[in-house]
C-alpha cells in the first residue's frame, strides 16, 4: 500500500449510444402509433357512415316536406329516387331492374315483417299510386331499409357519395 493512499483512477463512462432507447421513448412511440391508427380508423368509420347519414338527412327533409305540403306523390317520388341511388351504391347492375327483380332486391334489404309490405308503395308505377299511403309507416320503413342496405356486408364503396347523390 502506498503511504499517500490507494491510487485511484477517474470513473470510466461508457459512451451513450442511441440504441436501445429509454422506456419513455418506447412509450412515446407506442402512443404515436396508437394515435395514427385511431385517426385512420376514425376517418374510415366516418367515410363509411357518411352515406347513411346523408340518406337519413334526406329522409328527414322528405318528412318535413310532407308535413309542410302534404304531397304524397312528390314524397313517394323522391323516396323512390333515394332508394334507387342507394341500390346503385350497393350494386350498380340492380338499378336497371324492374318488376319482381327490383321488388326482390328491395325486400332482401327490408328484412322481415311489415316493412317490406309498406315499401311496396315505392315499387308501384307512379300512375297507379294510391294516395292512402301511411307516410309515417313508410318513412320508418325507409329509415330501417337505409340502415340495412348501407350496412350490407356486400356494399361497395364508391368514390364519393356526392357522385351518387347528384344523379
Amino acid at each position: 500500500m502506498n503511504a499517500a493512499g490507494p491510487i485511484l483512477r477517474d470513473i470510466h463512462v461508457a459512451p451513450a449510444g442511441w440504441w436501445p432507447p429509454a422506456p419513455g421513448w418506447w412509450l412515446l412511440a407506442a402512443l404515436a402509433v396508437l394515435a395514427v391508427a385511431g385517426v385512420w380508423l376514425a376517418v374510415r368509420w366516418r367515410a363509411r357512415r357518411g352515406p347513411l347519414r346523408t340518406a337519413l338527412q334526406e329522409l328527414d327533409a322528405l318528412a318535413q316536406t310532407y308535413a309542410r305540403e302534404g304531397d304524397v306523390a312528390g314524397v313517394l317520388d323522391q323516396a323512390s329516387r333515394l332508394v334507387r341511388r342507394i341500390a346503385r351504391r350497393i350494386d350498380p347492375a340492380v338499378t336497371s331492374q324492374t318488376g319482381e327483380a327490383w321488388r326482390a332486391f328491395v325486400r332482401r334489404h327490408a328484412g322481415r315483417g311489415q316493412d317490406a309490405v309498406v315499401l311496396d308503395a315505392l315499387l308501384e308505377p307512379r300512375f297507379r299510386r294510391a294516395p292512402d299511403v301511411d307516410m309515417d309507416a313508410l318513412l320508418v320503413a325507409l329509415r330501417k331499409w337505409c340502415r340495412a342496405a348501407l350496412r350490407h356486408p356486400g356494399a361497395r364503396t364508391p368514390p364519393a357519395w356526392s357522385e351518387v347523390r347528384s344523379t
